[in-house]
């Protein structure tokens, strides 16, 4: 039997049917440097990516060029799961990144065939209608520093979440693989106004900051107060 990984593995765990076997066999593993795209606009959906490592950022382009980052996604999350004939949006790599990609085409065989699996699929596409929820909330009249607390408690959450050992609990370190022009693009606002932003953090001592790409939350209340919730949802389980 061919050797089954990532996400999916877990979605399918325990399920036997000849089109999952055939889902998994047809699995090919690709690495991608930082900078490269794993989809892009109005490429034909016939794959879609199980993210085993590295961190991604899903973005939509518009006319006049600017970028709007949707979702930064990482280990057991799915990229490219479509309703329409082409990709309307644009995955880059912002670190090494490893992906299985599946025939479109095999996925849907699998899940008609395989009710179990189907549900487990289900249930992740509802983590990310959530998690796109998550986003809005961020950027949804608030401060440049109340969105960026806000942020802070949505990586907090996702890194949990989507951890590549399967879900753990909270930590107050935060891994923050992509730039500042990113978290820009993600929260709908300026590079300047993002780094004014983690100093007043900064200096109120409620963050601290251990290297370029990582930072301790000190005073998680001050952030949840600043962030307007206390979190967001955080999954547990295999699905």
């Amino acid at each position: 039997m061919t050797e089954r990984r990532g996400h999916l593995a877990e979605m399918a765990r325990d399920e036997d049917s000849p089109e999952l076997n055939h889902l998994f066999a047809e699995g090919r593993e690709r690495h991608y440097s930082p900078g490269e795209h794993l989809i892009t606009e109005g490429e034909r959906t016939d794959y879609f990516y199980d993210i085993l490592s590295g961190t991604v950022a899903l973005a939509r382009n518009g006319r006049d060029g600017r970028r709007q980052i949707l979702a930064f996604m990482s280990a057991r999350q799915i990229l490219g799961a479509s309703s329409t004939p082409s990709y309307p949006n644009l995955a880059t790599a912002l670190t090494p990144v490893s992906a299985v990609c599946y025939p479109r085409a095999a996925l849907e065989r699998a899940l008609v065939t395989t009710p179990k699996f189907a549900s487990n699929f289900r249930v992740v596409l509802t983590q990310i209608l959530e998690s796109a929820h998550d986003h809005v909330y961020t950027i949804g009249q608030r401060s440049a520093v109340e969105r960026l607390a806000s942020f802070l408690l949505y990586l907090r959450a996702n890194q949990a979440r989507f951890s590549t050992g399967g879900p753990r609990e909270k930590s107050e370190h935060i891994e923050l693989p992509m730039t500042r022009l990113d978290i820009a693009d993600f929260l709908g606002l300026t590079i300047e106004t993002v780094s004014r932003a983690f100093s007043a953090l900064k200096k109120g001592n409620v963050i601290a900051f251990r290297d370029s790409h990582s930072c301790e939350i000190l005073r998680i209340d001050r952030i949840r107060e600043l962030g307007g919730r206390d979190d967001f949802t955080q999954h547990r389980g295999s699905a």
